[in-house]
């Protein structure tokens, strides 16, 4: 009887992925046809990856040790973080099909406002210092948590939140409002509607990053962590990680070439 409880246990299934690629499907959608579907999306996306950090975080799906001859293939990497690099990689296809694209539409177009006189340089370059020091500080959370020291995981989760809050303020409260009182409107163009629309999927999940932290936070306050409980800190840096390279290419195709 014991037998077949820890065999249940070890075959717990969820629909987050489901949900997680119906949330895709939405956004993608209202990038079509309508801004508040897209909103719709960011929601149902949100949730999903919350719900996939909290599993994380209670270790709801960690692997087992199995039978000799029952090993998972992948030994050496967890079920948890293969289930997010699976999901990276399907965010590497919608943001490479869409960098992809707006490249392709930039070479073959007659012509194409500089660079330099659209944007400000000044501002992107500190929203990109600001993710840098942030992914830095997801890092150094790791390492202490790792240690076991939980008040400097909380600093350094305390950072990235605050870091990756300011991005957005910038982003969101000073460039787009001075773009638009100049006249670069997501309708007034080809190189306006492509830079909102990828600085805008971008910025979206800088927000769901700040989700993430933010519930982090919360678990390390009420002490979730600790020096071999640390799974969906790992995770979430990843997630932060990758959304800080996105941000590495957005900056030199919009702001420097």
């Amino acid at each position: 009887m014991e037998e077949e409880t820890d065999h249940a246990e070890e075959n717990k299934s969820t629909f987050v992925p489901l949900i997680l690629s119906a949330g895709v499907a939405v956004l993608l959608l209202g990038i079509v046809i309508y801004i508040p579907v897209i909103i719709a999306g960011l929601i149902i996306i949100g949730a999903a990856l919350f719900k996939v950090f909290k599993d994380g975080a209670s270790e709801k799906f960690a692997q087992r040790k199995q039978a000799e001859e029952e090993k998972y293939p992948l030994e050496s990497v967890s079920k948890e973080k293969l289930g997010l690099w699976i999901f990276l990689a399907s965010e590497i296809l919608i943001f490479g099909s869409l960098i992809v694209a707006y490249l392709y539409v930039r070479v073959s177009s007659g012509s194409w406002p500089i660079a330099t006189q659209t944007h400000n340089v000044y501002i992107g370059m500190t929203n990109t210092i600001i993710l840098l020091t942030s992914s830095l500080a997801m890092i150094l959370g790791l390492y202490y948590i790792r240690l076991g020291n939980v008040k400097a995981l909380k600093i350094c989760l305390g950072g990235t939140f605050a870091l990756g809050a300011a991005f957005l303020a910038i982003k969101l409260g000073i460039e787009w409002p001075t773009l638009y009182r100049n006249g670069f409107t997501i309708n007034s163009g080809l190189p306006a509607s492509s830079y909102f629309v990828l600085t805008g999927l971008h910025a979206a999940h800088v927000a769901v990053g700040l989700v993430a932290v933010g519930y982090l936070m919360f678990r390390a306050k009420m002490g979730g962590f600790t020096s071999t409980n640390h799974v969906a800190v790992e995770n979430v840096g990843l997630y932060w990680h990758f959304v800080d390279i996105v941000w590495m290419i957005l900056f030199p195709l919009f702001y420097l070439i």
